[in-house]
């Protein structure tokens, strides 16, 4: 059901955005990437905290994190501050059932805050505010309309 990232850099021969998805619900994270692969974005799927930590201690670091705050092993907090420490200013999305999880002493900027179930349109268009333009002229690196 998943695709493959593209191989080929969507505009003016930039590479793809890289989204990091943390997420204990497999089948949402996986219903996440496969969206977010279609619309041009590289995604790597991690399925709790520690192995995002893991994943995080290896290049190339994402673009962005988008993960779960309620997870085995370590929390989306402590996922974001470790992914912070090895990248100051990631952008981060919180997406989750448990939203009062979220702490302030996360740092800047502050993460983008979304309640399960997701609308993916919202999240898109978080991405795209987030994410700065690839290439020149270009905006949200060759992703899809909203329809």
């Amino acid at each position: 059901m998943s695709k493959s990232p593209s191989s080929q850099p969507p505009h003016g021969g930039q590479p793809a955005p890289l989204v990091l998805v943390v997420d204990d619900d497999a089948r949402s994270a996986r219903l996440i990437a496969q969206m977010l692969r279609e619309d041009g974005f590289n995604v790597e799927v991690v399925l709790d905290g520690a192995q995002a930590i893991a994943r995080l201690t290896q290049a190339p670091l994402p673009d962005v994190l988008v993960t779960d705050l309620s997870m085995p092993h370590a929390d989306g907090n402590s996922v974001t501050v470790f992914a912070r420490s090895q990248k100051p200013g990631l952008p981060v999305i919180f997406v989750t059932g448990y939203p009062h999880l979220a702490t302030a002493q996360i740092g800047e900027p502050s993460p983008t805050l979304f309640t399960k179930p997701l609308a993916y349109a919202e999240l898109k268009i978080a991405l795209l505010r987030i994410l700065p333009p690839r290439a020149a002229g270009t905006e949200g690196a060759g992703l899809r309309p909203i329809k």
